[in-house]
């Protein structure tokens, strides 16, 4: 097995959750968010954006909202469709909530308690 080289936990959901993206600082547009953790997200979209470009994302976990800011670090097209990796630059206030819900999440998903 691999050697796990990530700093955070990551959630991963067992159907896409529904986010917004901003580009360029343009309205929100629609995404779908397939796992995330307090360093970043993979998400997929239609969109052609460029590997280090700056974005805004928004998207709920359980009762909380984020907007994070962060870029785009990966990039990788399958068929119609375009996976992203997005990293967060965020204060430590937001990653302590961030991590927290995750947490929370994460642990009702194990006791399968989620409607997804």
């Amino acid at each position: 097995m691999g050697e796990n080289r990530r700093e955070f936990f990551r959630v991963i959901f067992n159907q896409a959750v529904n986010g917004k993206l901003s580009v360029y600082g343009g309205r929100f547009l629609p995404i779908e968010i397939y796992n995330v953790s307090v360093g970043g997200l993979v998400f997929s979209s239609a969109l052609n954006i460029p590997l280090h470009e700056s974005v805004n994302c928004s998207f709920h976990i359980l009762d909380s909202v984020f907007l994070l800011e962060g870029s785009i670090v990966r990039k990788s097209t399958r068929g119609d469709t375009v996976e992203y990796g997005m990293e967060f630059s965020v204060n430590q206030g937001t990653s302590s909530e961030l991590f927290k819900q995750l947490n929370y999440y994460q642990i009702r998903q194990r006791k399968g308690l989620l409607a997804e």
